[in-house]
Protein backbone atom coordinates (compact mmCIF):
# COMPACT_ATOMS: atom_id res chain seq x y z
CA UNK A 1 0.00 0.00 0.00
CA UNK A 2 0.85 3.88 -0.61
CA UNK A 3 -0.28 6.98 1.08
CA UNK A 4 -1.58 9.13 -1.74
CA UNK A 5 -2.73 12.73 -1.48
CA UNK A 6 -5.27 14.83 -3.29
CA UNK A 7 -6.18 18.52 -3.83
CA UNK A 8 -9.35 19.78 -5.52
CA UNK A 9 -9.93 23.06 -6.08
CA UNK A 10 -14.02 24.78 -6.78
CA UNK A 11 -14.51 28.14 -7.97
CA UNK A 12 -15.26 31.12 -5.20
CA UNK A 13 -11.26 29.14 -3.73
CA UNK A 14 -13.09 26.04 -1.78
CA UNK A 15 -10.26 23.86 -1.97
CA UNK A 16 -10.23 20.37 -0.69
CA UNK A 17 -7.10 18.35 0.86
CA UNK A 18 -7.09 14.82 1.47
CA UNK A 19 -4.48 11.29 1.77
CA UNK A 20 -5.56 8.60 1.41
CA UNK A 21 -4.30 4.73 1.07
CA UNK A 22 -4.33 2.53 -1.89
CA UNK A 23 -2.06 0.04 -3.60
CA UNK A 24 1.35 0.80 -4.99
CA UNK A 25 -0.04 0.98 -8.66
CA UNK A 26 -3.01 3.11 -7.88
CA UNK A 27 -1.28 5.72 -10.23
CA UNK A 28 -0.36 3.50 -12.72
CA UNK A 29 -3.86 2.71 -13.77
CA UNK A 30 -5.74 4.86 -16.13
CA UNK A 31 -5.59 8.30 -15.73
CA UNK A 32 -9.40 8.95 -15.46
CA UNK A 33 -9.94 5.67 -13.59
CA UNK A 34 -7.65 7.02 -10.69
CA UNK A 35 -9.92 10.31 -10.32
CA UNK A 36 -13.06 7.96 -10.88
CA UNK A 37 -11.86 5.78 -8.10
CA UNK A 38 -10.58 9.29 -5.33
CA UNK A 39 -14.14 10.69 -6.56
CA UNK A 40 -16.14 7.59 -5.65
CA UNK A 41 -14.66 7.56 -1.87
CA UNK A 42 -14.25 10.52 -0.79
CA UNK A 43 -16.34 11.75 1.62
CA UNK A 44 -16.05 16.04 2.95
CA UNK A 45 -16.03 18.24 -0.16
CA UNK A 46 -17.01 21.44 1.13
CA UNK A 47 -19.68 22.50 -1.30
CA UNK A 48 -23.13 24.25 -0.80
CA UNK A 49 -25.08 21.14 -1.24
CA UNK A 50 -23.97 16.73 -0.86
CA UNK A 51 -22.30 15.15 -4.08
CA UNK A 52 -24.35 13.27 -5.97
CA UNK A 53 -22.47 12.64 -9.33
CA UNK A 54 -19.46 13.65 -10.96
CA UNK A 55 -18.02 13.79 -14.59
CA UNK A 56 -14.29 13.51 -15.39
CA UNK A 57 -14.25 15.90 -18.37
CA UNK A 58 -9.91 15.43 -18.71
CA UNK A 59 -7.26 13.49 -17.45
CA UNK A 60 -3.81 13.00 -17.97
CA UNK A 61 -1.08 11.29 -16.18
CA UNK A 62 2.22 13.13 -15.46
CA UNK A 63 4.44 9.54 -15.06
CA UNK A 64 7.69 11.72 -13.80
CA UNK A 65 5.66 13.11 -10.73
CA UNK A 66 3.60 10.02 -10.11
CA UNK A 67 0.92 12.52 -10.65
CA UNK A 68 -2.79 12.45 -12.44
CA UNK A 69 -4.36 16.03 -13.12
CA UNK A 70 -8.09 16.26 -13.63
CA UNK A 71 -11.17 18.47 -14.27
CA UNK A 72 -14.56 17.90 -14.46
CA UNK A 73 -18.10 18.69 -12.77
CA UNK A 74 -19.25 17.88 -9.29
CA UNK A 75 -22.71 17.28 -9.56
CA UNK A 76 -25.05 18.65 -6.30
CA UNK A 77 -28.36 17.17 -4.85
CA UNK A 78 -29.84 20.98 -5.19
CA UNK A 79 -29.13 20.00 -9.09
CA UNK A 80 -26.28 22.74 -9.05
CA UNK A 81 -22.97 21.41 -11.12
CA UNK A 82 -19.51 22.67 -9.88
CA UNK A 83 -16.44 22.42 -11.48
CA UNK A 84 -13.10 21.45 -9.91
CA UNK A 85 -9.37 20.80 -10.95
CA UNK A 86 -7.94 18.27 -8.94
CA UNK A 87 -4.49 16.72 -8.64
CA UNK A 88 -4.03 13.15 -7.22
CA UNK A 89 -0.30 11.70 -6.25
CA UNK A 90 1.67 9.71 -4.12
CA UNK A 91 2.89 11.06 -0.46
CA UNK A 92 6.38 10.68 -1.76
CA UNK A 93 7.59 12.56 2.02
CA UNK A 94 5.53 11.05 4.59
CA UNK A 95 3.78 14.39 6.58
CA UNK A 96 0.23 14.40 6.66
CA UNK A 97 -2.44 16.15 5.07
CA UNK A 98 -6.08 17.16 5.88
CA UNK A 99 -8.45 14.01 5.87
Amino acid sequence: MATYRAIFMFPGGNEGRYEFDAPDAFIDTAPARVVDRFLSTVNGFDLPAPMVDFEVNAANRHTNANTVTATGLIRMRNGEAMPYVGMIYRNQNGTAAQK
